[in-house]
Order: structure tokens, then sequence, then C-alpha cells
């Protein structure tokens, strides 16, 4: 998986364990006893998920870090229209 893939996991499962507390607290509520063991072994798993997703995300080598800005070749059109270029460009 890629770095975007994964944020897009991460982002996914901390949506979903939002959902599954809002739930568990709903079925503390209602006092549910199998809602509640549900909600929570389904919180236990995601979370784990997410600990393995960041964890794997975290482990991912920056992009693009040796690459360097290349400045396009015509920076300024209208230095080589009144022949400024060879002039500024002396070093």
């Amino acid at each position: 998986m890629n770095s975007s893939q994964l944020l897009y996991r991460i982002s996914n499962l901390q949506y979903s364990i939002r959902r599954k507390q809002v739930e568990y607290g709903n079925a503390v509520k209602t006092n549910d006893q199998l809602d509640i063991k549900l909600s929570k072994e389904t919180l236990i798993l995601l979370k784990q998920d997410l600990a393995a997703s960041v964890e794997e995300f975290n482990a991912l080598p920056p992009d693009n870090m040796n690459k360097k800005f290349k400045e396009p070749k015509r920076r300024h059109r209208w230095l080589s229209f009144f022949n400024l270029k060879s002039a500024i460009n002396k070093k």
C-alpha cells in the first residue's frame, strides 16, 4: 500500500472506532449485554488494526526526499524578447 491508501485506511478505521464507541455507549445505556460484549470485542479488534496501520504508515520512507525542484527552462519569455536573458544569466 502506498501512503495515501494507508492514510485513507487509518481515517476509515478512526471513523469506525468512533461509530462503534457510540454503539457501545448506547448498549450500556440500554443495558444490552450481548451488544456490550460485541461492541467491546469489535473495538479491541479495530484498535489493534489501527495500531498496525499507523505503525506501517510510520515505517514508510518519505516520498520525494532526494528530488529537488527543477526550474523551467524558459522562466521569463519577455526576457528573451528584449534580449535581457544573457545579461541576467551572467554569473
